[in-house]
């Protein structure tokens, strides 16, 4: 009878290890969706959650982060799948789990200008702390636990009810993006959205959470992608941001390929004396945010532009000479146009300023200007000099001095 007994006891230990393997799946299926779904932050939203025991990976579909309320996406980012690779921590899940590898297909990001200057990026603290914070728990339900612990080998040796979400869910440093789009909604140029988009970008990005994953410290990216999906228009975008600053921090590199000039028509029209009708440019392009003020370094190659002089400054001046002269100085060998220049202030008080580049250009035309002038007073009878001419040579002279002395 004992004999009998301790088979049937073997078979039956046999029995529930099976159907602890063969069900394993969707114990993991339900009681991890059930976890995750319970603790998800109420602005995050997600349509499907799979788990695959067999590779170690579990997805995401359909993740939407919420925007700002005022703002007109309405989502921040929307993402196809979030596909992660993950070591489970613990007998069966209890204890958490490591993701080491997650990467973003197809993911989908407005990035946001109201009329007034405020950001969504920037709105983004205030508006996921109006949340209130989930007490986390330490990873399964009372009843989930239960139907584990009722099998001794499986159940957990003890459990910290002060852990956070980053003790049982562990992220890698960066994520991988994969054919991602970013959409720039601006409505400050013309108080009226206006849309750029980046299309096909592929690259890594960098988030840092607090311990319970319900505040975002630092982004930090490095993206590439075309522009307004023409593939011969390329660029690079490096980044980091501040989120936690009351006001726009944010580090911005440019490297950009052959991007067509008048996409970006609504930026420089105000401040340009001439309307361009065709053209593409390429170069570097900093923009540095400190809570709102600008330092931006920018070096610019213009080809095969085509331009005419702005109504009503036909006969203006600019640097004591008429725009198409002023371009002849910035134009090299090859056709193309060149230039630099910074950009400092506020956003509501930009001041511009030459770079290097620029300030060669205006010093040759300077120096052609005041030599014109000297070979022609030289070649006229002494009587003919006139007071004019002297000042047009003393304001080149003056000139040449303050681009000297500019930073």
């Amino acid at each position: 009878m004992i004999k009998k007994i301790l088979i049937a006891l073997v078979i039956l230990a046999i029995i529930s290890a099976a159907a602890v393997y063969i069900y394993r799946q969707a114990i993991i299926q339900y009681y991890g969706e059930k976890f995750i779904r319970d603790n998800l932050p109420e602005y995050i939203k997600i349509d499907k959650i799979k788990f695959d025991l067999v590779n170690n990976v579990f997805s995401l579909g359909g993740l939407k982060i919420l925007n700002p309320p005022g703002f007109l996406a309405k989502y921040l980012l929307a993402i196809e799948e979030v596909r992660c690779t993950y070591r489970i921590k613990g007998a069966i899940f209890p204890e958490g789990l490591d993701v080491t590898g997650i990467s973003f297909k197809r993911p989908e990001i407005s990035v946001e200008r109201l009329p007034d200057g405020r950001m969504n990026l920037v709105e983004m603290d205030r508006f996921t702390k109006s949340f209130p914070v989930k007490n986390m728990p330490t990873g399964l339900s009372e009843e989930a636990r239960k139907a584990i612990t009722a099998i001794p080998s499986l159940a957990p040796q003890s459990v910290d009810k002060a852990k956070k979400l980053s003790d049982i869910i562990k992220l890698p440093p960066s994520f991988g993006i994969e054919r991602g789009r970013i959409f720039f909604i601006d409505a400050a140029p013309y108080q009226k959205p206006y849309e750029i988009t980046i299309d096909s970008v592929n690259g890594d990005v960098s988030i840092s959470f607090n311990d319970n994953y319900s505040e975002i410290l630092s982004v930090a990216f490095t993206l590439q992608g075309i522009l307004n999906g023409a593939a011969d228009q390329r660029l690079k975008w490096i980044a980091s941001l501040d989120p936690r600053a009351p006001r726009l921090t944010m580090s911005n590199r440019f490297e950009v390929s052959n991007l067509d000039i008048l996409t970006f028509e609504p930026y420089y029209y105000a401040h340009s004396p001439i309307v361009f009708k065709r053209g593409s440019f390429s170069g570097d392009l900093i923009f540095d945010f400190d809570n709102g003020n600008i330092g931006s370094t920018n070096e610019i190659r213009l080809s095969d532009i085509s331009f005419f002089v702005k109504e009503g400054s036909e006969t203006g001046q600019f640097f004591e000479t008429s725009v198409p002269d002023l371009i002849r100085y910035f134009t090299t060998s090859s056709g193309d146009v060149v230039f630099d220049f910074k950009i400092k202030g506020g956003m509501n008080n930009l001041r511009f300023y030459l770079g290097p580049i620029s300030k060669r250009a205006l010093t040759s035309m300077a120096l052609d200007k005041i030599s014109s002038y000297a070979i022609n007073q030289i070649t006229k009878p002494a009587d003919a000099v006139t007071g004019g001419t002297v000042d047009k040579a003393k304001d080149y002279i003056n000139m040449f001095k303050e681009l000297i002395k500019k930073k």
